[in-house]
């Protein structure tokens, strides 16, 4: 119920919601149940239904940013550095990493020694058609 009041409020019915419910029984899983919360069940090609991509999403996340690990030394005394930290981040991951399931696979030539082309996540979509720096992101204009 509150995350369906949170996503609501933050995405303003922009993204569809699903909820999967497993219930174990002395540590083995009895039943796995979907419950659609917001938007339909098409909205999720198949193979999407899991909470794996979200996991692997939350643990690079915590990974990366040392406030967010879990008993480490490593605290943040105020929120701003947190949201900024966040940010820098999201920036890197999304246009100056490349990441290896998004690469494609160039024909076999022997002249070539590149077997792939790498790209990041912005590339992917069509945000940029190359990788970005970091002097990119603090000369850049502020619109």
């Amino acid at each position: 119920m509150h995350y369906n009041q949170a996503i609501t409020k933050h995405f303003n019915g922009l993204c569809s919601y699903l909820q999967i419910v497993k219930q174990r029984y002395k540590k083995k899983l009895k039943t796995v149940k979907k419950h659609m919360v917001i938007g339909s069940i098409s909205d999720f090609p198949k193979g999407t239904q899991n909470t794996s991509f979200v996991e692997r999403h939350n643990l690079t996340i915590r990974d990366r940013i040392c406030y967010l690990r879990r008993k480490t030394l490593g605290y943040c005394k105020k929120k701003i550095h947190l949201k900024w930290i966040l940010w820098i981040n999201l920036f890197d991951y999304n246009y100056i990493t490349f990441h290896k399931s998004l690469r494609i696979k160039i024909a076999e030539n022997v002249f070539m020694k590149k077997s792939y082309i790498h790209q990041t996540p912005a590339m992917k979509i069509g945000i940029t058609e190359s990788q970005l720096n970091w002097k990119f992101l603090f000369t850049c204009p502020i619109l």
